[in-house]
């Protein structure tokens, strides 16, 4: 029986044929299944060590292709925190990465006015220290406990996120996540991390209004100066660091103009601005006058306050033809900047000095 049921198969027009199709589909089939299981396997181990499995993996793999094997660099980001780039294995599959930093910055060339405002103001700026500048989606959380190993106080850190897949909505919960790990770890305190915590990143205020001026210089209004500088042209550079802040507003009309400029420090750089400028300051409110006949005043006043918990040191400057214009202005420019500078007390006013 079996002997003819295998001659009528082998005679059969179209079975032979049908049964090895179906054959190889089963094969076919069940090699995918067992590729597709491995694949999964790889791809779930791959996030579960993604920034020391701090992602969410659900919400992580929506960014992912589905079809890829995904390829993990993870390790310790910059200055020792935590950074992780996890994407497809081919060209065109999406990626992401999610880097956690401490808030550091570099030195600063100097603590005076025109190097702090200036647009290359440190000593050397590493790579990593922009790159939260060209990510998509941030968020910086306080630590005032500090974080542990830094030899400067990193009081604060950032999480900074960037992505090439269309479900780019998804980032803001990987950023959360790890920020909240860092946290915790880190022994920060303060208040959990949430996906509303993070925001988009957009150009900064001066990007994207050029013609507006720097917020560092918001305190200060050509009115301030009284109707002789009435339509002059103004242009202003501004600038925030870790222990610096300062503005320099520069009024343009025929005939003379003004140079304003304030200043704020506190921290470590104290004891550099006392040196820096420690000649204006050993002179400052003992009445000197400017020299006779100058074609151009220098005036500066100087304030020391106790500004949210620390010391720091006020600086305001004028400068310009008008001698009488700016002694008769310098008090009250200063007031107006002391009280646009936040949460100071304990005020002390050390006096003018003349360049």
């Amino acid at each position: 029986m079996s002997d003819s049921a295998w001659a009528r198969f082998r005679r059969h027009r179209w079975l032979p044929q049908a049964t090895l199709v179906l054959l190889l589909v089963a094969l076919t089939a069940g090699f995918a299944l067992v590729r597709g299981e491995q694949r999964h396997r790889h791809n779930e181990d791959a996030l579960a060590r993604a920034c020391g499995g701090a992602l969410p993996r659900e919400d992580a793999a929506e960014l992912l292709a589905d079809d890829a094997w995904w390829t993990l660099r993870t390790g310790p980001g910059p200055r020792g925190l935590v950074s992780c780039t996890v994407g497809g294995d081919g060209d065109g599959d999406p990626w992401f990465t999610v880097t956690a930093e401490p808030v550091l910055d570099p030195p600063l060339k100097s603590v005076r006015v025109d190097d702090v405002v200036s647009r290359t103001p440190y000593e050397e700026l590493p790579d990593w220290a922009e790159e939260h500048k060209r990510a998509d989606q941030r968020v910086t959380v306080p630590c005032p406990s500090g974080l542990p190993g830094y030899a400067r106080p990193a009081t604060s850190f950032r999480v900074h996120a960037s992505t090439d897949s269309p479900a780019s909505e998804w980032l803001g919960t990987l950023v959360a996540a790890v920020a909240e790990d860092v946290r915790t770890s880190g022994r920060c305190g303060g208040k959990p991390v949430r996906d509303t915590d993070v925001r988009q990143v957009s150009p900064s205020a001066q990007e994207a209004a050029p013609d507006a001026p720097p917020a560092e210089c918001a305190w200060f209004r050509p009115a301030l100066l009284g109707p002789a500088l009435k339509g002059a042209e103004q242009s202003a550079y501004g600038a925030t660091h870790a222990w610096a802040r300062a503005c320099s507003t520069t009024l343009s009309k025929p005939g003379g103009g003004v140079v304003v400029s304030s200043a704020s420090w506190w921290g470590e750089v104290l004891p550099e601005v006392r040196t820096e400028y420690g000649h204006e300051l050993a002179l400052a409110g003992r009445d000197g006058q400017p020299a006779a006949g100058a074609k151009t005043y220098e005036l500066a006043v100087w304030a020391e306050a106790r500004c949210a918990g620390g010391r720091t040191l006020h600086r305001l400057g004028l400068e310009g033809a008008d001698r009488d214009l700016l002694l008769s202005r310098a008090d009250a420019l200063l007031a107006r900047y002391l009280d646009a500078s936040g949460d100071c007390g304990d005020t002390k006013v050390l006096g003018k000095v003349w360049g």
